[in-house]
């Protein structure tokens, strides 16, 4: 009774490994101890208590009193096996025979059994106890997680619980939150009728909220200090959850992981940070939040910059809580953009920001921009490279003089001649770009967001597509990334990146972006359709610099950690409260999911297995001991509400059974119940397979970008 697997995996931490599986087990425990104790106080017989599975006998066990208690070694779950009870139906009347006496007995209580004969059985079987009783006995279980889901709040908030306010770093351009203009250092206060939300709550609310009338949000504006209501309508794309396109929140702290930040730097050219630095000053420009340092890094993102740090150096009586902080500066080059030397085919517009220049001046989705200022985008009418539609952010992010733009319309006719529309752009003092696999590409100085059509406009003259042959009018199908050899690591070969509009395809934004992470040395390889061509044709490319494009982030902003605030707990009361308000998030969270897949709001590839909760075990153990109580809380709510569903097999579908036999005064008929059993353990096979085959995908079988 009860569900919860596990399976071997290679971790380093042996503290987090132990941790993780003491927690797994101890959820385990108090749901099959819910069930020992409400049977025990029944009065029924316990022959056997497992944490785990003794198939085969395989186990570690010993016997006191009348019940065997132990720890089989396959850890899937656990049961508690009571005189004349088994989860298997088709067993029912030889366990019911099992459990009869003679009619003289101290023990001896005449009951009637599935097959209406009436029998003397030991009065401390399960089969001997009330309808009540036997409910009582099912749903003990789901009590216990469900107290002990409590139980791991309140003492997690008594420790002290971090969380990350939701604090916008930047959002995916032609998202909700981008049109709505929101901007980093922006906060979300309030979502629904939750005050001071944390970024989990913000992910929860928006997958699983109300996707045709939209979630009410109330937002802390940064550059006003205001207070804004916002009615937000998220969008789901197939095979994905809703989103209003708002990224995780962003600090000017360095992440505080040594061990990670050390082999990130192995591999990776980076600046000299160390971890937990705090970043304070950008040429001498004081630093206060990640809102600050995006500024800094968009107005300079063409010259060295001079970064200031905050670092602590602890000394060597570190348990004494000794240490000091100083302040370094280093200087860090601007970071050239890699070009592939191709010129792409400009696409339509994707979206329009709500208060941005383009709004202002009357452009709409759909709408195509061909030249700016007489020059043309993607090929000029010669057949010579234009203007690359991926170097339109760079050229107007810095001016502010008005620029003619000729825009196709969408509703023109065919044969219509592109309209001239005059447009000031504005100052780009944010950091704006492609967010997703999908993303179409944004031009923050006029506030719109386009897309790139995977067709080759033009060719750089002298630039790598040259070289390596390809021609205009070429059809990019996919893209494959070869890495160098790094220390120890040998060079590696991603999987094929299908490029495209189809789910799970990439749009070529998302390319762009993911040349400018590559190491020195990679190599792209481009799979094309030629016009003549019999099969496709592949194109080897090692990306150039460019002498006038530059990558804003500079690589700062991959090592920065969330903004971490305290929940303020201030007396008993109060830490009573909020553990009662995770476990009932937790609850409803798990409720709403299983609701939204069955409404098909939430896709299947979302749910994870065993191992998928071996790895967040193990994550938030690793991290620190409230964490891990918070996910325990969250695994113990899990296991509460599936394990409550009417499934047979299930405690939910067992509920069911007892509830028709309470109300009709005799068993459900044997046969039915064999074969719902079977159809239900089926089920649940066939979940824990499509599960385990999504962790495999997740973990082992990642696409190359």
């Amino acid at each position: 009774m009860g569900l919860c697997l596990i399976a071997a995996m290679s971790l380093p931490n042996l503290g987090g490994i132990l941790l993780a599986a003491a927690g797994l087990g101890f959820v385990i425990f108090v749901h099959e101890l819910g069930h020992f104790a409400v049977a025990r106080m029944c009065g029924v017989k316990c022959e056997k208590f497992m944490v785990g599975f003794d198939f085969w006998g395989l186990k570690f066990s010993r016997k006191w009193g009348e019940t065997e208690y132990g720890i089989g070694v396959f850890p899937l779950g656990g049961y508690v096996k009571m005189l004349g009870q088994d989860d298997d139906p088709s067993k029912s009347m030889e366990q019911l025979e099992a459990s009869q006496v003679a009619a003289d007995s101290e023990f001896a209580k005449e009951i009637t059994g599935p097959d209406g004969k009436t029998r003397i059985v030991d009065r401390r079987s399960y089969q001997a106890k009330s309808v009540p009783q036997r409910m009582a006995i099912i749903s003990a279980g789901v009590i216990m997680n469900i107290i002990f889901a409590y139980v791991f709040a309140f003492i997690a908030f008594g420790i002290g619980v971090e969380y990350a306010p939701c604090v916008v770093s930047q959002t995916a351009p032609g998202a909700p939150a981008w049109q709505a203009g929101l901007e980093a250092g922006d906060e979300i206060v309030q979502i629904g009728d939750r005050e001071r939300p944390g970024f989990e709550h913000l992910m929860a609310g928006v997958s699983l909220g109300d996707l045709e009338n939209g979630v009410k949000f109330r937002v802390l504006r940064a550059a006003t200090g205001e207070v804004e209501e916002l009615i937000l309508k998220p969008k789901r794309k197939e095979g994905d959850t809703a989103k209003i396109g708002v990224t995780s929140p962003l600090s000017n702290f360095i992440v505080n992981d040594k061990e990670g930040l050390q082999k990130l730097m192995e591999r990776e050219s980076l600046p000299p940070v160390a971890a937990g630095d705090e970043i304070i000053a950008i040429n001498g420009e004081p630093i206060s939040s990640y809102r600050d340092l995006a500024s800094q890094l968009a107005l300079n993102a063409s010259e060295p910059i001079d970064v200031t740090v905050r670092r602590k150096a602890t000394s060597s009586s570190e348990a004494e809580g000794d240490s000091t902080e100083s302040e370094v500066t280093f200087s860090v080059p601007a970071q050239p953009a890699r070009r592939l030397g191709l010129v792409m085919t400009m696409g339509p517009i994707f979206g329009i920001q709500q208060g941005s220049p383009a709004e202002a001046a009357g452009l709409k989705p759909g709408d195509k921009i061909t030249a700016i200022d007489g020059q043309s985008i993607g090929a000029a009418s010669s057949g010579e490279p234009g203007i690359d539609p991926l170097a339109l952010p760079e050229l107007l992010a810095e001016s502010q003089t008005t620029v003619t733009l000729s825009v196709l319309r969408a509703d023109a006719g065919e044969n219509a001649e592109p309209e001239s529309v005059q447009v000031t752009p504005r100052k780009v003092t944010w950091i704006e770009t492609p967010v997703g696999p999908d993303s179409p590409m944004p031009l923050p100085a006029l506030g719109i967001a386009y897309e790139v059509e995977p067709t080759v406009a033009a060719i750089v003259s002298g630039g790598p597509a040259e070289s390596a042959g390809i021609q205009p009018g070429d059809k990019i199908r996919a893209v494959t990334i070869t890495r160098p050899a790094s220390g120890d690591e040998e060079a590696r070969t991603g999987s094929k990146t299908v490029i495209g509009d189809g789910p799970g395809a990439y749009a070529w934004p998302s390319i762009h972006i993911a040349v400018q992470r590559l190491k020195e040395g990679s190599e792209v390889v481009l799979t094309l359709d030629r016009s003549g061509a019999e099969k496709e044709v592949e194109a080897r490319i090692s990306p150039d610099k460019s002498p006038d494009a530059f990558v804003v982030e500079r690589q700062l902003t991959a090592l920065l950690q969330p903004p971490l605030r305290m929940r303020e707990v201030t007396s008993i009361s109060d830490q009573a409260w909020h553990a009662w308000d995770r476990t009932q998030f937790s609850l409803t969270t798990v409720v709403r999911f299983v609701r939204k897949i069955f409404a098909n709001q939430v896709p299947t590839n979302k749910l994870g297995g065993p191992l998928q909760i071996l790895n967040m075990s193990y994550t938030v153990a690793s991290h620190d001991l409230a964490s891990f109580l918070l996910f325990l809380t969250l695994l113990s709510a899990n296991l509460a509400v599936l394990n409550f569903l009417p499934i047979p097999v299930l405690d939910g579908g067992h509920m069911v059974f007892l509830a028709y036999e309470g109300i009709t005064g005799k068993p459900a008929n044997e046969k039915l119940m064999v074969g719902l059993q079977v159809v239900g353990m089926l089920l649940l096979l066939s979940l824990m397979i499509y599960v385990t085959r999504n962790d495999i995908m997740s973990m082992f079988f990642k696409q190359a970008l």
